[in-house]
């Protein structure tokens, strides 16, 4: 059964690079999935995967979120300033993020200012500042990921319907990725076990989260 159903390759131009990134987290993620299975076929497996497997299952999941970090990193270059000229509240929020880099506890940030100001087109430049803060840091968690959505009036149950969840699969993900899912001081099998089907479900959701973030900005534009 497919991990997560495309939506129609998009008209808009400007949705193009993000809908060719979901195809691709999409794909990748269910080529790890089919491998695992496939392994495990081969050899007759039955009961716990070996670490080699669990690798699989792992790589699955690393990769759907990467593709989730990616499509959103893509449409905040592509689509934000977009949805800021149609929409009042991705507005009002580019209005609050001028406001809080002019407004700091150690003093307006003048140099932020004068190029604001000097620059040809300052409601441009002030605008590219933001996709760059946006774009500069990885959105491995919920609240990063909310925070973006909340620049293109997103709310967050349009982004998930189960939050904590979401953020028990971040923490996942950057168990593996930090930690290589690695206990330390165990004698046998010193890695976190990862059940197959949890591995599949946790894969799920973070390609659901970002076909309906994708979804979402889709409507704004």
């Amino acid at each position: 059964m497919a991990l997560c159903t495309l939506p129609p390759k998009p008209t808009t131009t400007a949705l193009l690079s993000a809908h060719s990134i979901l195809e691709r987290a999409c794909d990748a993620t269910e080529a790890f999935i089919s491998a695992f299975t496939t392994v495990r076929k081969a050899r007759k497996a039955k009961g716990t995967a070996t670490d080699h497997e669990q690798d699989l299952m792992r790589a699955a999941l690393i990769f759907a979120a990467a593709g989730l970090d990616s499509l959103v990193k893509q449409l905040v270059r592509d689509t934000l300033q977009i949805v800021i000229s149609k929409n009042k509240g991705a507005h009002a929020q580019f209005t609050d993020y001028i406001q809080s880099r002019l407004k700091r506890s150690d003093g307006p940030d003048l140099r932020f200012l004068a190029e604001a100001i000097a620059a040809e087109r300052p409601t441009n430049h002030l605008q590219q500042q933001l996709v760059a803060e946006l774009t500069s840091s990885s959105l491995q968690s919920k609240d990063q990921l909310l925070r973006v959505a909340a620049y293109f009036a997103i709310p967050a149950d349009e982004i998930s319907n189960d939050l904590p969840k979401l953020q028990a699969v971040f923490h996942a993900r950057n168990q593996i990725a930090h930690e290589m899912d690695i206990l330390l001081g165990q004698a046998n099998r010193g890695r976190r076990q990862r059940r197959a089907r949890l591995m599949k479900d946790y894969a799920s959701i973070i390609l659901t989260t970002a076909l309906a973030f994708y979804s979402a900005v889709e409507k704004r534009l």
